[in-house]
């Protein structure tokens, strides 16, 4: 499998739930440039194998639902798993579908964004503080999938012979030799679902931070080479320097938006995907731990990990919204008046008070991370779609009475 690498060849000491995505899912994460052509067609045997896997379980999903639809306490215990099983079939199977695509995004994400500890150790420092919270969220969601394994032993201890998730089969699956790939598939598509949510939520984060990092660089670096032209004694040429200073900060402000349009553009469809499900799956979370808090010990852990990873990109997004918001006030206070001042050159003054509107009119609009335009990752947007999952936990409660 792929592993990123820094511009300088090192490899990226990625988080532990990248490095689980990595290892636990082969639906997703892409192969190494010098992969055989074996192995190629190998990935893609095993994707539509996985495919057909993730079918038969919507088929045994949709099937309980369908065989308790009277009994809404027991419809909605499999209601959480078949959310996020459809969840994930839409997004990893399309992620599946473009590794090429993914892997020239990490690429580019390691060896232009990423701020590595030897070049910036307080960015990185403070970007791997601001991850802890992602990273506790991603120990929640594997404590909901090992709390199903607990389940599976639980079974297995008293002979029970039970599908690791509410599914039904309309045939017997008690015969070992039918039971155990039915657990083993069970457990293959946990792991693949846990992997594919922890590790892009891990992925996404990372890649706002960095990139809030690179804009603030931006920023410290106008703001720093701005005042050092100043202070020279040298005013000869100061109004052309200023302007060469400006048109590089510019020129790092493109190539910046450029990787943010792209990032937008290849994880847009998975952005609206995921949060299109969360009011849903957050609603029956809520309802299941409400009516059945004891018997739903999983359920408690999934909820707190769902709310977390909702608030916490949320508050990521908000972060780079800010900080993007910020670059044209970058430019204006510059310090532009006192290169005016000093410089006795009219013309490289027009010069370079052209070159100072246009920085501030190309960098006005932030850069805002959405889903088809539909959602945005912000706090704003996340808390409307709690507000959501609240209402529809409101009519399920009153129905259920």
């Amino acid at each position: 499998m792929y592993r990123p690498r820094l511009l300088n060849g090192n490899k990226v000491p990625m988080s532990w739930p990248i490095a689980c995505y990595r290892l636990l899912n082969h639906i997703c994460w892409p192969l190494q440039d010098n992969a055989s052509r074996t192995f190629q067609l190998l990935d893609r045997l095993f994707w539509m194998l996985g495919f057909i896997i993730f079918m038969q379980h919507n088929d045994a999903e949709l099937r309980y639902i369908i065989v308790h639809k009277d009994n809404l306490d027991k419809m909605l215990i499999c209601g959480p798993t078949y959310l996020i099983l459809v969840e994930i079939q839409f997004r990893a199977f399309q992620i599946g579908l473009n590794k090429e695509s993914f892997k020239r995004f990490l690429k580019k994400f390691y060896a232009e964004i990423y701020l590595d500890k030897s070049s910036h150790p307080e960015l990185y420092a403070e970007i791997r503080r601001s991850l802890r919270p992602i990273w506790f969220l991603s120990i929640l969601y594997y404590t909901t999938l090992f709390s199903y394994v607990i389940t599976l032993i639980s079974n297995y201890r008293n002979s029970v012979r039970v599908p690791v998730f509410q599914m039904y089969y309309p045939f017997d699956i008690s015969p070992t030799q039918i039971y155990v790939p039915i657990i083993l598939s069970n457990l293959w598509v946990g792991f693949t679902v846990i992997s594919m949510v922890v590790g892009e939520d891990n992925i996404i984060s990372e890649t706002l931070l960095h990139l809030n990092g690179r804009f603030l660089l931006l920023q410290r670096s106008l703001c720093h080479n701005a005042k050092h032209r100043i202070q020279q004694a040298d005013y000869k040429n100061i109004a052309d320097d200023f302007s060469n200073i400006i048109i590089e900060s510019i020129e790092e402000n493109v190539r910046l938006y450029e990787f943010a349009k792209k990032f937008e553009r290849d994880f847009s469809y998975r952005i609206f995907v995921n949060l299109s499900f969360s009011a849903g799956l957050l609603c029956v979370l809520g309802f299941k731990v409400y009516t059945n808090p004891t018997g739903s010990f999983g359920f408690v852990f999934w909820m707190c990990a769902k709310l977390m990873e909702m608030l916490v990109l949320g508050e990521l997004g908000s972060r780079l919204i800010a900080t993007t918001n910020q670059i044209s006030c970058a430019f204006y206070e510059s310090n532009w008046e006192l290169v005016l001042e000093k410089s006795k050159d009219t013309n490289a003054n027009v010069r370079l008070m052209k070159t100072l509107l246009l920085a501030i009119g190309t960098s006005q609009k932030p850069f805002v991370l959405t889903g088809f335009n539909y959602f945005s990752v912000s706090l704003t947007a996340i808390l409307q779609i709690i507000k959501v999952a609240v209402s529809y936990f409101t009519f399920l409660h009153n129905k259920s009475k």
